[in-house]
């Protein structure tokens, strides 16, 4: 039975639900990852008691943990290897944006001196923080969920073949070695990773740079992952 990790499971009403649902309901086994517990909402471990596992712990740190996350989830499922990662974790707006906004103001007018110079810095601190959130939430959870899952794939199929397509064509050709992987990684990207919409700029740079960074992300591990997925 082939087994798919998807980050992001949480919410009923978000995508990484959604996937679970659907590589559910295609024979898969699935084990789910969130911060967060899964909703009390969800049917997916009343419908799939045997084949759906949901796992509570952050994705963008601590990859030991992570690790004895996926082991557990796996030995319940009876299963060894991972076919299938979809890094779907993330998020599209800072934490507390409009707390915070008042805290920089509370400190900023709380002492003497170039209010407006501190507030100003305060603010800067503030956007590096939430910038920083969305690489570690939507970039560096894809790269490190990868990692992880890297050492459960399973063993590609070694097959060679004549480039020719006709192996009788010219018998003194020597075949070609090629190795086809049999495990997927999908990253969930967004249309903002190729143009800006409309919004605060923090959740424009943020958003956008870690989205982009997703492509990128796509393309190197292809190379580096080359006859592996």
């Amino acid at each position: 039975m082939k087994v798919a990790v998807v980050t992001g499971t949480a919410r009923t009403a978000g995508i990484g639900h959604a996937i679970c649902s659907t590589l559910l309901s295609k024979g898969l086994a699935v084990i789910g990852f969130d911060s967060l517990p899964i909703e009390s909402s969800s049917p997916l471990p009343i419908q799939y008691p045997d084949r759906f596992r949901s796992r509570t712990c952050r994705v963008d740190s601590d990859p030991i943990n992570l690790r004895n996350n996926l082991l557990s989830a796996l030995e319940e499922l009876g299963e060894k290897n991972v076919s299938v990662v979809v890094n779907n974790a993330g998020i599209s707006s800072p934490f507390m944006p409009d707390e915070e906004e008042a805290a920089v103001d509370d400190t900023a007018d709380s002492g003497n001196g170039n209010r407006n110079e501190e507030k100003e810095l305060l603010r800067l601190q503030r956007r590096l923080d939430q910038y920083d959130d969305y690489i570690r939430n939507n970039l560096r959870s894809a790269f490190m969920v990868s990692e992880v899952c890297k050492p459960f794939f399973p063993p590609p199929i070694i097959q060679e073949v004549h480039r020719s397509g006709n192996n009788n064509s010219n018998p003194s050709a020597k075949p070609t070695t090629i190795h086809r992987p049999m495990a997927s990684i999908i990253h969930i990207s967004s249309t903002r990773a190729h143009s800006s919409e409309f919004g605060p700029p923090h959740a424009q740079e943020g958003y956008a740079s870690a989205k982009s960074g997703m492509i990128g992300l796509t393309h190197s591990q292809g190379q580096a992952l080359a006859g592996r997925a």
